[in-house]
């Protein structure tokens, strides 16, 4: 299993103004919202790539309005994790400007 972690600022937004640019990148980016905790501002998501499953998490941090974004797959190495990883980071960038 694979696995990658991408970290990313935001500066002048709110942990709730990225936590639902969260919501809206990952369907953009082509993936599915699987489960959602506002409370902890986390968004876990499914899709596809390449025919295989991948499994994305978006956290956003309460404290500075950065994201720690992670992609897994049994299947996908990490160079094909890091394009999911960094489809998210675009799609939240466009959200975000």
């Amino acid at each position: 299993m694979a696995s990658v972690q991408l970290k990313h600022h935001y500066e002048n937004k709110s942990d709730q103004e990225v936590y639902e640019a969260a919501l809206q990148a990952i369907p953009n980016a082509g993936l599915n919202v699987w489960k959602k905790r506002e409370l902890a501002r986390l968004v876990l998501a499914v899709g596809e790539q390449d025919g295989q499953e991948v499994r994305c998490n978006i956290v956003v941090s309460m404290a500075d309005g950065s994201v720690t974004i992670s992609a897994e797959s049994d299947d996908l190495g990490e160079d094909i994790l890091n394009q999911v990883a960094q489809k998210l980071v675009v799609e939240l960038d466009k959200l975000l400007a």
